[in-house]
């Protein structure tokens, strides 16, 4: 019988392995921001090239919070006691947000499909018919957990309203510090991803992966949904981010863009697909393989691009075929030293 061939062609010309696999050839791209040496005009290119620190995820951020914190938030006043009504609004408006921003991103490349498969990382589409997931279908397991996770998130803000509106929250004023504010701002985005590279160590610690973690890793193969599918524990772990607000001097701006970006950041982080095409010129860089590679062998990037904690760490599996062998070896390597101590 003929050996399958290693390489398969699909209906984009895009080349896949035996798995289906789709890989753009490039490394995994850390932000330069961090890099040993510094390299000032790759930093500012970065900075302000397109897409790039500001554009345009976080001026979208930027957007959101700034309409909701305007026309979609209650008055502080109201939020000196916990009462169902503010705080029910706030869930509303969370809830509303969940549903129309991953919303969107799914229907646009799970739902109507609008590029195909062109730039999808795993040729797969979402399981169905499937007892691994509630309701027997991936989508809408995931779709359930987000809205659990919907509702923590809403209870860690709620939670620091509360402490805003009662004057103990420690707080920065823009008008006194508008410097320290941008800057403080320009930092969430650091502080999260340090943030998470940690608690998601921690949640691959076999009890707590056994226990929690296990639920957002029967996603393989990702789509935006997937992002906020996990577990209510893993939720509070990952949402607890928020909390360094209680520490630093801060504007509630900055705790709604920590919260924001906590919460719709995973349904582009786990679209699956590497760019966002527009027609046959137009396409928007995802550059999300790092996180894909991470729910592909699990062992591997923990942490997201523009803190390099896996760099440092030795757990950054860049997409490339050295860093696959690196890994495979590391692997085969471990099960031998296991296998020699239970002997």
């Amino acid at each position: 019988m003929a050996k399958k061939p290693k390489i398969t062609i699909d209906e984009h010309g895009q080349e896949r392995n035996r798995r289906g696999e789709w890989w753009s050839g490039r490394p995994v791209f850390l932000e330069p921001v961090l890099d040993d040496p510094l390299n000032f005009p790759k930093i500012f290119k970065w900075l302000t090239g397109f897409p790039g620190f500001f554009f345009p995820w976080f001026a979208i951020y930027m957007v959101l919070i700034g309409v909701c914190y305007v026309w979609f938030t209650p008055e502080l006043s109201r939020m000196e006691t916990f009462q169902l009504g503010w705080m029910g609004e706030i869930f509303l408006r969370n809830l509303v947000l969940i549903w129309v921003w991953t919303g969107i991103i799914h229907l646009w490349f799970c739902g109507f499909k609008m590029q195909g498969r062109l730039k999808k990382y795993n040729a797969n589409w979402q399981a169905k018919n499937n007892a691994t997931f509630l309701f027997s279908d991936q989508v809408w397991d995931n779709i359930f957990w987000a809205q659990v996770g919907t509702l923590i998130w809403t209870g860690y803000e709620c939670f620091l309203w509360w402490g805003y509106a009662n004057g103990w929250m420690p707080y920065l004023d823009p008008a006194e510090h508008p410097i320290l504010f941008c800057l403080l701002m320009m930092a969430i985005p650091f502080w999260r991803n340090f943030h998470f590279y940690w608690i998601h160590r921690l949640i691959h610690w076999k009890p707590l992966y056994d226990w929690v973690h296990f639920l957002h890793h029967k996603n393989v193969n990702v789509g935006p949904w997937s992002g906020l599918a996990m577990h209510p524990v893993e939720h509070l772990i990952y949402f607890s981010c928020m909390l360094i607000h209680v520490i630093v001097p801060s504007h509630p701006l900055h705790m709604m863009f920590n919260g924001f970006q906590t919460a719709l950041g995973p349904a582009v982080s786990h679209s699956g697909f590497d760019e966002i095409v527009f027609g046959d010129e137009l396409a928007l860089r995802n550059d999300r393989y790092m996180h894909y590679l991470h729910h592909r062998y699990h062992n591997v990037n923990f942490g997201e691009s523009n803190v390099p904690l896996d760099k440092w760490f030795g757990s950054l599996h860049d997409g490339t075929p050295k860093s696959d062998e690196h890994f495979r070896k590391l692997h085969t390597e471990r099960a031998k030293a296991m296998r020699s101590r239970q002997e």
